[in-house]
């Protein structure tokens, strides 16, 4: 099923799970290894439930995991708001740079025991606001690894950019060690015609631009656990190393004028290093307690060119910009769980943080010949947040009703120096409540409230620009953070072995929604525009194919409808959130031929477009379709072959850019920006095995 003709997305949602409901009646009833004890309803899978898509790391398994979204964290402040939704032998791994899909991806299949998908009561989990959970335990004594090979190439372009990735795992009594190295080329690619119109629409310049990356990747990670004297160890090592350089060649020919070339270059290197550790150990029956220590240090530097001249030529350098920042950050957390009042589980953690960012931006341009520095406010600054963030949770049930409450909050210090010089104090409450009733092992209805706080983006309070549409951006040492209440409903059904599907409505009021404020004259800068709403449908799908006649296939379908309102501070209209899509569609059929030893899969997504709404102009961006499509042999034993190829049809995102002579809530236009954009095809070929 993949819905896109001219219905709403919502249309398209319902739809989908309308025709899907034959199907559903077809099927078995729910799982008998589904139980629902201990106020959640738990589903245990072996490794001969992921034979059929022969894995070979966790994440191969988890991604087929019926009815199961990978949520990968990231987004909130600090180490307990940035959790996914994966552990591993019921810990969470002490690091944030790595993603719940890395660490995955760096454990063997082999070394899985079975995989426990967890609905209902989180409490005791250590994954705040999470209500669907998975577990993978590793077997306790055996050694393994896996290695994966592949290489790309991008259409009409093409080249080849190799990658490779290695992982070892062993486990030895209460001692476990994973290592991985990972390196990797890859390439951006984009191309666009694009036509510069007059206030009256005629062309006033066509352009036929080409943005080409080119990067390399390196990373090591180590992560390792053991028992010693009742208590347990863990430690993480993540180093990263990123190398992209490129940048758009952008050939313009005016009505009016002899044609000429603009060429944006840009040059990244990026080098990050993460150390955690975790100390965790029970104090008798009724008390366990664990500690967490985290450092990250990154350093950045973003280089970048304007360069004109004629059709092929060199050019000359009109702009050059370089952007230098160092980030660190330390967090020390502490948590403590309490079993020995019947019936509940209470749990305390509090966690304290201290973020720095120090930033250096040069703008040089040329006036009279000549490449000279521009005086930009805040190009230099430092930011400290210090952050101290408490929770007390209890997990209890009434009768059938199971609830996860929660009452947290976090104070902080945020102050800048440098060309901007700003010393300010928060204190935001953080409570939740989820309720959970499970009708059967199968079904579960949900509702979650929550408040949530976002993580600020430092390089919001710097000053930089934006070369390609010749802009300055500011930064704004004045900027608070989103925080967004939410409540939501969620009904999932769960059928047979791999039938899932799960309805979500939600609502979400936003205070102090960051956007873009007006500062003086045509320049703006990030900032609060008051309060806001969003609201909106969600779904997934996983329902066997065998009633239609495809034998061991599925199909995973996710899809998102939402709307979303905002007054505009400038026309005082109510309008959309800058930067979100109206909705989003996935669908993904897949078929695994054991017989002949073969699978293949396809998978088409679809979304909507979105608008950015600055001072001085409105910038509509346009959606897009396209399709992902894999062919796999495992004739060799434990060697698995993959041929694909992504964004099929190269569709690209639409740009219609308007620019006002002025505000625009008063100013003429001045001009405007049509862009046709046309991605790359990628194809590639992938070997993966275990050793």
């Amino acid at each position: 099923m993949v819905c896109i003709a001219k219905k709403t997305a919502a249309a398209c949602l319902l739809t989908g799970f309308a025709l899907s409901a034959p199907l559903l009646h077809a099927s078995p009833g729910p799982d008998p290894n589904a139980v629902c004890a201990e106020d959640a309803c738990t589903e245990s899978y072996d490794p001969g439930f992921f034979a059929l898509y022969a894995p070979v790391t966790a994440l191969d398994m988890i991604r087929n995991l019926p009815g199961f979204v990978l949520d990968n964290g990231g987004g909130s402040r600090g180490f307990g708001g940035a959790a996914g939704n994966v552990l591993i032998d019921g810990e969470r791994v002490s690091t944030k740079s790595e993603s719940s899909s890395d660490l995955l991806s760096r454990i063997p299949a082999a070394e899985v025991e079975r995989v426990l998908l967890i609905r209902g009561r989180a409490g005791g989990l250590d994954l705040p606001g999470q209500s669907v959970v998975v577990n993978v335990i590793r077997r306790s004594q055996s050694s393994s690894g896996a290695w994966r090979l592949g290489a790309s190439s991008y259409q009409p372009r093409g080249g080849l950019f190799p990658y490779a990735e290695m992982t070892y795992s062993r486990a030895a009594d209460s001692s476990k060690l994973t290592l991985s190295f990972e390196a990797a080329e890859y390439r951006r690619l984009r191309f666009n015609s694009e036509q510069l119109l007059a206030p009256n629409n005629g062309v006033l310049e066509r352009r036929d631009e080409v943005f080409d990356e080119d990067g390399e990747e390196y990373r090591l990670t180590a992560n390792a656990s053991f028992d010693r004297h009742a208590a347990r160890y863990g430690v993480n090592l993540d180093l990263e190393h990123v190398d992209e350089r490129g940048g758009e060649v952008s050939v313009r020919s005016p009505s009016a004028a002899l044609p000429f070339q603009v060429f944006q270059g840009d040059t990244d290197t990026r080098d990050a290093v993460e150390l955690g550790a975790d100390v965790e150990r029970d104090f008798g029956n009724d008390w366990s307690a664990k500690a967490i220590g985290l450092y990250r240090y990154a350093d950045t530097e973003e280089t970048g060119s304007l360069v004109r001249g004629a059709p092929g030529e060199a050019g000359r350098t009109d702009a050059l910009t370089v952007f230098e920042s160092v980030d660190t950050e330390a967090i020390l957390r502490v948590e403590l769980d309490y079993r020995g009042l019947e019936g509940h589980l209470l749990e305390a953690s509090v966690e304290g943080a201290r973020n720095r960012v120090d930033n250096d931006f040069e703008l040089r341009q040329r006036v009279a010949g000549q490449l000279v520095p521009v005086d930009v406010p805040g190009a230099e600054s430092t930011i400290e947040e210090t952050r101290i963030d408490f929770a007390i949770s209890d997990s209890f049930s009434l009768g059938p009703l199971l609830v996860d409450a929660t009452l947290g909050g976090e104070a902080s210090d945020l102050s800048q120096t440098g060309g901007f010089a700003e010393d300010r104090s928060f204190f935001f409450w953080k409570p939740s409540l989820t309720l959970t009733y499970a009708f059967d092992a199968g079904s579960q209805l949900r509702m979650r409230l929550l408040r949530q706080v976002a993580q600020l983006n430092f390089s919001d309070f710097a000053s930089a620009a934006d070369l390609g549409d010749v802009e300055l951006s500011l930064g704004n040492p004045e900027l608070s953070p989103e925080k967004t209440f939410t409540v939501d409903l969620t009904l999932e059904t769960r059928f047979g072995a791999v039938g899932a599907v799960s309805m979500t409505l939600f609502h979400d009021d936003i205070a102090d929604v960051q956007d873009v404020l007006p500062l003086e004259g045509i320049l703006e800068v990030p900032g609060n525009i008051g309060s806001g709403r969003r609201a909106g449908l969600r779904g997934e799908l996983t329902v066997p194919l065998d009633s239609v006649g495809l034998v061991d296939a599925r199909l995973d379908a996710s899809g998102e409808w939402q709307s979303s309102r905002v007054t505009d501070p400038l026309t005082g209209a109510r309008r959309e959130l800058s930067n979100e899509r109206g909705w989003e569609l996935e669908a993904t059929v897949r078929q695994d031929l054991q017989r002949r030893k073969l699978a293949w899969g396809l998978t088409a997504f679809a979304e909507d477009g979105f608008s950015e709404f600055g001072l001085d102009e409105l910038d509509n961006r346009g959606g897009r379709f396209d399709i992902d499509a894999f062919v796999e042999t495992r004739v060799v034993d434990g060697m698995r072959i993959r041929v694909g190829a992504e964004n099929l049809l190269r569709d690209g995102a639409s740009r219609d850019r308007s620019v006002f002579d002025g505000s625009r809530d008063t100013a003429p236009p001045a001009f405007r920006e049509l862009r046709d954009r046309r991605s790359a095809r990628e194809l590639f070929v992938e070997v993966e095995g275990v050793f």
